[in-house]
């Protein structure tokens, strides 16, 4: 008789372990099930962006000779009509000289989100004077740079129009400058979708008299810098040259 209760003890444990069992197993079972996301609760998209610059990232003018912002600008805005029998040419004057000098490139972003993204120019250093290691004689003198060359940056309409961007505009420096406005961290924005801008920078040597005496000669270089902010690393994305990757 005792050894059939202890035999129903037994059973009676293993009954109990048994129903403890199922009821974690069916807890954790509705745990799993009562969590689950709706589909696509989180999306994820990273910023795609390309930049092309039309001419290379690089900027370099040559013979450009001082012109008022009117004078610089008008040759643009007759480029390509008749003078004559040839067309006028863009950036040139009556007499054919360069008064200005454009530089375009432009932003899409496939991506579904907006992105901000900043616009600089990163200035070369100049050229020291070389010396001939013997006599010490200059045989290459040092180069200078322009005290007033200007900028206004436009943004170029599908039907070629022109809108100048608010406070895009200044001095060109030779240290790193924003072409959006006046600080380096200043930003503008993309719709996503494939949202594309272009830009036009336009870029001439101001007018200033004899303070133009000083600049003859002179030299600018650089390199045009897009970055995107939060892709990539550091926010910048390489860009392509003339539309190829």
């Amino acid at each position: 008789m005792e050894r059939e209760d202890k035999k129903g003890i037994f059973f009676g444990v293993i009954g109990v372990l048994t129903l403890i069992v199922a009821i974690i197993g069916a807890s954790f079972a509705y745990f799993s099930l009562t969590t689950e996301s709706d589909p696509n609760a989180i999306t994820v998209n990273a910023a795609s962006v390309k930049i092309v610059y039309e001419d290379g990232d690089q900027i370099a003018i040559s013979e450009l000779i001082p012109a008022s912002f009117t004078v610089a600008q008008a040759t643009l805005s007759r480029a390509g009509q008749d003078n004559g029998g040839t067309p006028y040419v863009a950036c040139k004057d009556d007499k054919g000289y360069t008064v200005c000098g454009v530089y375009d490139f432009s932003l899409t972003n496939n991506g579904e989100s907006p992105v901000s993204f900043t616009a600089t120019v990163e200035p070369d250093t100049l050229k020291a004077a070389v010396k001939d290691p013997e006599t010490q004689e200059v045989t290459s003198p040092a180069e200078i740079g322009f005290s007033n060359l200007q900028f206004k940056l436009y943004e170029v309409g599908t039907d070629g129009s022109t809108t100048a961007v608010d406070g895009a505009e200044g001095t060109f420096s030779y240290s790193e400058f924003s072409l959006l406005g006046s600080s380096l961290d200043k930003t503008a924005s993309l719709s996503g979708n494939g949202t594309t801008k272009n830009y036009r920078l336009f870029i001439w040597l101001n007018e200033a008299g004899a303070l133009n005496d000083a600049e003859q000669g002179a030299v600018f270089r650089g390199t045009v810098k897009i970055d995107v902010i939060g892709s990539g690393e550091n926010g910048q994305l390489s860009g392509t040259v003339n539309g190829v990757e």
